[in-house]
């Protein structure tokens, strides 16, 4: 028995000099968090990404106003009565090289709405992306928390255990001398082996938050700083709420998505206008045939016209492709009142959370006050023979419980902050001024929107992504 408690001691003291060197070597900060997990996630590339996919949407859309040239080139050979594997020379073989193109300078104004759904669509995503960046730092920040919590979790539950051994070792001294049963002793026992398994138990959970913290920073969890003082936040609810009405991502994604609608609506109604084109082409020809004793004959040819197209039936396709568009339209306008509600609820459910997390730390600063003077009369007690063993090991249990809120509180407290600041639209690499290479959205767009002039998409791309 005295062995097992050597052992259980060196274990003990081992885990104790983890925890309390961390900050021996070079501490790990959440703001260095924060940056590993802006430069490391996969999520950002995927925003990013689907960003340049949907910049090139503009391009696109305005292609529909600028000419189009195509090149035709072909050469035939002819024989008659199967004797050119004879040798026959009755050949003949024509050949041709052409260019055509066509300018559409009117288009009852389909071009001019996609080009503004266009960009309405880029401004989407670039808040999408803005959104993006605000969950991956929120993950981020949780998980610091989470893996500062349970390290605190361990340590206080390697105490308990340390407290109760020798609460353990004070009984069975007592039971010797015949100051205590052997219920005494078998109750530390019993409170020995349960505060074991909840040492366990805090040790998986602090290896589930390490794992947790890998998937959001990409990046194994060393020795944590503690975290800084709270960011500043707002005196009211209602100021939080104004706040996150205008400077959340989440709207100005629905805002945009709104006026795309309205611009598909545009272009749909565009399709019943008329349309002008300008069309030419120029073609190079060459003819000969032996058959008929002519020799090579050359021909040039070119042309230049104009045309006017106005849809009068498509089998009810135009009308159905505007009623389509115009229930998309309310679909938007509809997104965007709920956007406004969820927004409101984020804001009110990280305020509540932010209350409760104080009030809880107070009221667990008071109960560890209250809970350690107990602790202490109660054991000065039961060495005059006054209380139990049991009466001890209760008062150390409500001790333990009283500091675990506390600490749960405080963790809570910081999430619910951070959380606040994400509901606001404010927990952005620029607002928190974190020292990162910002990914700056408008280079790709501006080196693409002129289509056939954009710049080396390769340049551009390592450009922006800080391979130049």
């Amino acid at each position: 028995m005295r062995a097992l408690k050597g052992h259980l001691k060196t274990t003990l003291s081992a885990i104790a000099l983890t925890i309390g060197l961390g900050g021996a070597a070079s501490a790990e900060t959440l703001t260095d968090t924060l940056v590993m997990a802006y430069n490391n996630s996969p999520a950002l590339d995927v925003a990013r990404a689907a960003l340049r996919a949907i910049d090139e949407g503009v391009p696109q859309a305005r292609s529909g106003l600028r000419p189009n040239l195509s090149a035709s080139a072909s050469a035939t050979l002819t024989t008659s009565n199967d004797r050119f594997f004879a040798g026959s020379r009755d050949i003949g073989d024509q050949e041709s090289l052409g260019i055509s193109g066509s300018w559409t300078i009117f288009d009852g104004g389909a071009t001019d709405a996609s080009v503004n759904a266009a960009l309405a669509n880029v401004n989407a995503q670039r808040a999408q992306l803005l959104a993006s960046e605000q969950t991956v730092l929120l993950d981020a920040v949780t998980a610091y928390l989470d893996v500062r919590r349970d390290l605190r979790f361990v340590s206080l539950g390697a105490n308990n255990v340390r407290v109760i051994n020798r609460q353990l070792d004070a009984a069975e001294d007592r039971f010797e001398v015949g100051e205590v049963t052997r219920t005494d002793v078998a109750q530390a026992r019993a409170r020995l082996a349960a505060a074991r398994s909840s040492l366990v138990a805090n040790q998986g959970a602090l290896d589930r938050s390490r794992e947790a913290y890998l998937a959001a920073v990409g990046v194994a969890p060393s020795d944590l700083a503690p975290p800084p003082p709270l960011p500043e936040l707002p005196e009211s609810q209602a100021a939080a709420e104004a706040m996150a009405m205008s400077t959340h991502p989440l709207l100005a994604t629905r805002q945009a998505q709104v006026r795309a609608a309205e611009y598909a609506v545009d272009r749909a109604r565009a399709a019943f206008r008329p349309s002008v084109a300008l069309n030419g082409g120029a073609t190079l020809g060459n003819t000969f045939d032996s058959r008929q004793g002519q020799g090579q004959v050359s021909t040039r040819q070119t042309q230049v016209g104009a045309s006017v197209s106005l849809p009068l039936y498509r089998g009810g396709a135009l009308s159905s492709a505007v009623r389509q568009a115009v229930a998309q339209q309310e679909q938007a306008q509809a997104s965007l009142q709920d956007a406004g509600r969820q927004i409101r609820q984020s804001v009110g459910l990280a305020w509540a959370n932010l209350r409760v997390a104080r009030a809880s730390i107070t009221s667990s600063r008071q109960q560890i006050t209250a809970a350690r003077v107990a602790f202490e009369g109660i054991v000065e007690e039961a060495r005059l023979g006054a209380r139990t063993t049991l009466d001890v090991l209760d008062t150390e249990q409500e001790l333990l419980n009283a500091q675990s809120s506390l600490v749960a509180a405080q963790r809570d407290e910081a999430v619910a902050a951070y959380s606040l600041l994400s509901a606001m639209g404010l927990l952005t690499v620029d607002h928190l001024g974190l020292p990162v290479d910002q990914y700056d959205p408008a280079a790709y767009f501006d080196a693409v929107e002129d289509g056939p002039f954009a710049r080396d998409r390769q340049e551009v791309l390592n450009r922006i992504l800080g391979r130049y």
